[in-house]
């Protein structure tokens, strides 16, 4: 198996598969309401939605650096606003972090190993960069599945 093709099946896996850390972010996310991700069980936390949409954020950043974008933060910020309450818009936001999830491995897929070596704005590799954006997935689903907990009680 090529190492895009590993690096891709890990990206999946992290996401919503057999992750290799515990629960992958969908298994984490499962049984979430909109209340509880707009909780802040924790003080000076981010909440669960506001996580969410910093995985999204980053992951919208990540895709287009790989495009040859020169983006130094998300557009919307660092941790954008929740833009919704209740559970349509909470469910609406989790169906834009499947999306962005999968035009990032959409980009990826579409690579060859011999990319892996080329610099993003001339910082850093495609490896170093698809490396980073698995351990943010797998760092902010870890402070989830904390949130979850602190929730439950």
């Amino acid at each position: 198996m090529s190492e895009v093709k590993e690096t891709v099946e890990e990206m999946r896996n992290i996401h919503d598969g057999d992750a290799w850390h515990g629960p992958a972010l969908l298994e984490v996310l499962s049984g979430v309401t909109a209340e509880q991700a707009s909780a802040k069980p924790i003080a000076g936390t981010h909440s669960i939605w506001e996580l969410v949409q910093h995985i999204m954020a980053w992951e919208n950043v990540f895709r287009l650096r790989l495009e040859g974008h020169t983006v130094t933060e998300p557009p919307e910020g660092d941790f954008p606003p929740v833009d919704g309450k209740g559970e349509e818009a909470w469910a609406e936001t989790l169906s834009r972090m499947n999306d962005t999830h999968a035009l990032l491995i959409s980009k990826v897929e579409s690579m060859e190993d011999s990319a892996l070596e080329e610099k993003v704005a001339g910082k850093y590799t495609i490896r170093f960069l698809l490396d980073g954006t698995i351990r943010h997935h797998v760092y902010h689903a870890g402070q989830i599945a904390l949130l979850k907990k602190a929730l439950a009680g």
